[in-house]
Protein backbone atom coordinates (compact mmCIF):
# COMPACT_ATOMS: atom_id res chain seq x y z
CA UNK A 1 0.00 0.00 0.00
CA UNK A 2 2.87 2.37 0.83
CA UNK A 3 4.52 1.72 -2.55
CA UNK A 4 1.23 2.40 -4.36
CA UNK A 5 0.85 5.70 -2.49
CA UNK A 6 4.38 6.70 -3.44
CA UNK A 7 3.83 5.85 -7.10
CA UNK A 8 0.65 7.90 -7.15
CA UNK A 9 2.37 10.89 -5.55
CA UNK A 10 5.19 10.70 -8.08
CA UNK A 11 2.73 10.36 -10.96
CA UNK A 12 0.78 13.39 -9.76
CA UNK A 13 3.97 15.44 -9.42
CA UNK A 14 5.11 14.55 -12.94
CA UNK A 15 1.65 15.21 -14.35
CA UNK A 16 1.79 18.71 -12.88
CA UNK A 17 5.46 19.48 -13.52
CA UNK A 18 6.50 17.28 -16.41
CA UNK A 19 9.10 14.51 -16.51
CA UNK A 20 12.10 14.72 -14.24
CA UNK A 21 12.58 17.02 -11.28
CA UNK A 22 13.48 20.66 -10.81
CA UNK A 23 15.30 22.43 -8.00
CA UNK A 24 14.45 26.11 -7.70
CA UNK A 25 13.80 26.25 -11.41
CA UNK A 26 16.84 24.18 -12.43
CA UNK A 27 16.17 20.85 -14.17
CA UNK A 28 18.03 18.03 -12.43
CA UNK A 29 18.53 14.31 -13.00
CA UNK A 30 17.46 11.90 -10.26
CA UNK A 31 17.96 8.19 -11.06
CA UNK A 32 14.85 6.04 -10.66
CA UNK A 33 16.56 3.86 -8.07
CA UNK A 34 17.09 6.73 -5.66
CA UNK A 35 15.07 6.43 -2.41
CA UNK A 36 11.60 7.98 -2.36
CA UNK A 37 12.64 10.14 0.60
CA UNK A 38 14.94 12.16 -1.69
CA UNK A 39 12.23 12.53 -4.32
CA UNK A 40 9.72 13.56 -1.65
CA UNK A 41 11.98 16.35 -0.40
CA UNK A 42 12.42 17.57 -3.96
CA UNK A 43 8.68 17.51 -4.58
CA UNK A 44 8.08 19.38 -1.32
CA UNK A 45 10.80 21.93 -1.98
CA UNK A 46 12.63 21.01 1.24
CA UNK A 47 15.77 19.33 -0.14
CA UNK A 48 18.95 20.78 1.48
CA UNK A 49 17.06 24.00 2.18
CA UNK A 50 19.12 25.24 5.16
CA UNK A 51 22.34 25.11 3.15
CA UNK A 52 20.68 26.57 0.07
CA UNK A 53 19.29 29.50 2.04
CA UNK A 54 22.72 30.24 3.49
CA UNK A 55 24.24 30.07 0.01
CA UNK A 56 21.59 32.49 -1.22
CA UNK A 57 22.31 34.94 1.61
CA UNK A 58 26.09 34.91 1.80
CA UNK A 59 27.74 33.52 -1.34
CA UNK A 60 30.21 35.81 -3.10
CA UNK A 61 29.84 34.75 -6.76
CA UNK A 62 33.33 35.96 -7.67
CA UNK A 63 35.27 33.66 -5.30
CA UNK A 64 36.55 30.15 -6.11
CA UNK A 65 34.46 27.51 -4.33
CA UNK A 66 35.08 24.03 -2.95
CA UNK A 67 32.02 21.90 -2.21
CA UNK A 68 32.71 18.70 -0.26
CA UNK A 69 29.94 16.11 -0.10
CA UNK A 70 28.30 16.93 -3.41
CA UNK A 71 25.96 13.91 -3.19
CA UNK A 72 23.62 13.94 -6.21
CA UNK A 73 24.75 17.39 -7.26
CA UNK A 74 21.40 19.04 -6.55
CA UNK A 75 22.78 21.83 -4.39
CA UNK A 76 25.77 21.93 -6.76
CA UNK A 77 23.43 22.87 -9.61
CA UNK A 78 22.09 25.75 -7.54
CA UNK A 79 25.55 26.94 -6.50
CA UNK A 80 26.81 26.70 -10.06
CA UNK A 81 24.04 28.97 -11.28
CA UNK A 82 25.03 31.62 -8.72
CA UNK A 83 28.78 31.57 -9.32
CA UNK A 84 30.31 33.73 -12.02
CA UNK A 85 31.55 31.66 -15.00
CA UNK A 86 35.15 32.68 -14.28
CA UNK A 87 35.13 31.41 -10.68
CA UNK A 88 36.71 27.93 -10.37
CA UNK A 89 34.31 25.42 -8.81
CA UNK A 90 35.43 22.06 -7.39
CA UNK A 91 32.86 19.47 -6.26
CA UNK A 92 33.99 16.43 -4.27
CA UNK A 93 31.85 13.32 -3.81
CA UNK A 94 33.18 10.08 -2.31
CA UNK A 95 30.41 7.69 -3.41
CA UNK A 96 31.37 6.37 -6.85
CA UNK A 97 27.84 4.98 -7.31
CA UNK A 98 26.43 8.48 -7.67
CA UNK A 99 29.41 10.44 -9.01
CA UNK A 100 28.08 10.59 -12.59
CA UNK A 101 24.73 11.96 -11.38
CA UNK A 102 26.61 14.49 -9.28
CA UNK A 103 28.71 15.51 -12.28
CA UNK A 104 25.71 15.79 -14.60
CA UNK A 105 23.69 17.97 -12.22
CA UNK A 106 26.66 20.19 -11.37
CA UNK A 107 27.25 20.72 -15.08
CA UNK A 108 23.56 21.51 -15.67
CA UNK A 109 23.80 24.26 -13.11
CA UNK A 110 27.19 25.52 -14.26
CA UNK A 111 26.41 25.66 -17.95
CA UNK A 112 28.88 25.00 -20.78
CA UNK A 113 31.13 27.97 -20.01
CA UNK A 114 31.53 27.72 -16.24
CA UNK A 115 34.75 26.36 -14.74
CA UNK A 116 33.90 23.05 -13.04
CA UNK A 117 35.77 19.99 -11.73
CA UNK A 118 33.97 17.04 -10.10
CA UNK A 119 36.18 14.55 -8.24
CA UNK A 120 35.46 11.10 -6.84
CA UNK A 121 37.49 11.27 -3.63
CA UNK A 122 37.12 11.95 0.08
CA UNK A 123 38.24 14.75 2.36
CA UNK A 124 40.10 12.96 5.14
CA UNK A 125 43.35 12.96 7.12
CA UNK A 126 45.94 10.40 8.13
CA UNK A 127 45.61 8.05 5.12
CA UNK A 128 46.07 8.10 1.38
CA UNK A 129 42.73 6.38 0.86
CA UNK A 130 39.59 5.63 2.87
CA UNK A 131 36.76 3.16 2.57
CA UNK A 132 33.15 3.16 3.68
CA UNK A 133 30.08 0.94 3.33
CA UNK A 134 27.46 2.09 0.87
CA UNK A 135 23.72 1.75 1.17
CA UNK A 136 20.56 3.12 -0.40
CA UNK A 137 20.70 5.93 2.17
CA UNK A 138 23.22 8.02 0.23
CA UNK A 139 23.04 10.81 2.83
CA UNK A 140 24.07 8.42 5.60
CA UNK A 141 27.19 6.89 4.06
CA UNK A 142 30.14 7.53 6.37
CA UNK A 143 33.88 7.14 6.01
CA UNK A 144 35.54 4.31 7.86
CA UNK A 145 38.78 2.39 7.94
CA UNK A 146 40.50 1.51 4.69
CA UNK A 147 41.07 -2.01 6.00
CA UNK A 148 38.67 -4.87 5.56
CA UNK A 149 37.07 -3.61 2.37
CA UNK A 150 34.40 -6.03 1.19
CA UNK A 151 31.85 -6.25 -1.61
CA UNK A 152 29.74 -3.46 -0.10
CA UNK A 153 32.65 -1.15 0.55
CA UNK A 154 33.92 1.68 -1.63
CA UNK A 155 37.54 2.76 -1.42
CA UNK A 156 38.56 6.17 -2.74
CA UNK A 157 41.61 8.46 -2.61
CA UNK A 158 41.80 10.79 0.39
CA UNK A 159 42.80 14.44 0.14
CA UNK A 160 43.17 17.19 2.70
CA UNK A 161 41.55 20.58 2.29
CA UNK A 162 45.00 21.93 1.43
CA UNK A 163 45.19 19.40 -1.44
CA UNK A 164 41.77 20.42 -2.71
CA UNK A 165 42.63 24.12 -2.50
CA UNK A 166 45.65 23.54 -4.76
CA UNK A 167 43.56 21.53 -7.19
CA UNK A 168 40.88 24.22 -7.24
CA UNK A 169 43.18 27.08 -8.21
CA UNK A 170 46.96 27.37 -8.00
CA UNK A 171 46.72 31.07 -7.21
CA UNK A 172 46.57 31.96 -3.50
CA UNK A 173 43.66 33.99 -2.23
CA UNK A 174 40.25 33.77 -0.59
CA UNK A 175 37.82 30.98 -1.37
CA UNK A 176 34.43 29.66 -0.26
CA UNK A 177 33.88 26.26 1.35
CA UNK A 178 30.55 24.39 1.35
CA UNK A 179 30.65 21.15 3.31
CA UNK A 180 28.35 18.27 4.30
CA UNK A 181 30.50 15.26 5.22
CA UNK A 182 28.74 13.42 8.04
CA UNK A 183 30.74 14.61 11.04
CA UNK A 184 34.15 14.83 9.38
CA UNK A 185 33.80 18.60 9.25
CA UNK A 186 35.31 18.39 12.74
CA UNK A 187 38.52 16.88 11.31
CA UNK A 188 38.84 19.63 8.70
CA UNK A 189 38.63 22.42 11.27
CA UNK A 190 40.99 20.54 13.61
CA UNK A 191 43.64 19.66 11.02
CA UNK A 192 43.72 22.27 8.27
CA UNK A 193 43.96 25.64 9.99
CA UNK A 194 46.57 26.97 7.55
CA UNK A 195 44.24 26.45 4.58
CA UNK A 196 41.21 27.78 6.44
CA UNK A 197 43.01 31.12 6.89
CA UNK A 198 42.16 31.84 3.24
CA UNK A 199 38.55 30.68 3.58
CA UNK A 200 36.36 33.79 3.43
CA UNK A 201 33.07 31.92 3.92
CA UNK A 202 32.33 28.39 5.15
CA UNK A 203 28.81 26.97 4.92
CA UNK A 204 28.78 23.76 6.95
CA UNK A 205 26.07 21.27 7.82
CA UNK A 206 27.04 19.99 11.26
CA UNK A 207 26.29 16.55 12.73
CA UNK A 208 26.23 16.77 16.55
CA UNK A 209 25.16 13.11 17.09
CA UNK A 210 28.25 12.01 15.16
CA UNK A 211 30.40 14.42 17.18
CA UNK A 212 29.01 12.77 20.33
CA UNK A 213 30.19 9.35 19.15
CA UNK A 214 33.72 10.77 19.36
CA UNK A 215 33.23 12.46 22.73
CA UNK A 216 32.80 15.91 21.16
CA UNK A 217 29.94 18.41 21.13
CA UNK A 218 28.60 21.03 18.77
CA UNK A 219 30.06 23.68 21.06
CA UNK A 220 33.48 22.02 20.70
CA UNK A 221 33.15 22.36 16.94
CA UNK A 222 32.06 25.99 17.21
CA UNK A 223 35.07 26.66 19.43
CA UNK A 224 37.26 25.17 16.69
CA UNK A 225 35.65 27.50 14.18
CA UNK A 226 36.26 30.50 16.43
CA UNK A 227 39.84 29.36 16.98
CA UNK A 228 40.29 29.41 13.21
CA UNK A 229 39.24 33.06 13.11
CA UNK A 230 35.60 32.58 12.11
CA UNK A 231 32.47 34.15 13.50
CA UNK A 232 28.97 32.75 13.09
CA UNK A 233 27.13 34.81 10.48
CA UNK A 234 23.93 32.78 10.67
CA UNK A 235 22.52 29.44 11.72
CA UNK A 236 19.78 27.58 9.86
CA UNK A 237 18.88 24.31 11.57
CA UNK A 238 22.08 22.26 11.80
CA UNK A 239 23.81 24.36 9.13
CA UNK A 240 26.04 27.36 9.83
CA UNK A 241 27.54 30.17 7.79
CA UNK A 242 30.94 31.17 9.13
CA UNK A 243 32.70 34.39 8.08
CA UNK A 244 35.92 36.08 9.02
CA UNK A 245 36.27 38.15 12.17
Amino acid sequence: MKNLSRRLRLALYHWRHGPGFTYHGIPIAIPDEMPFSIKRHLMQGSYEEPERRLVERFLDPSLPLIEVGGSLGVLSAYIGRRLSPEAPYLVVEANSRIIETCRANARIGRGPDGRLTVMNCALAYGASEVSFPVSDNIHGNRLGSASGAGPKMITVPAHSLADLRRLLDQRPGPFTLVMDIEGYEYDVFANDSATLKDCALAIVETHPPLFAERGKTLEDFLDLARGNGFEILARDGASFAFGRT
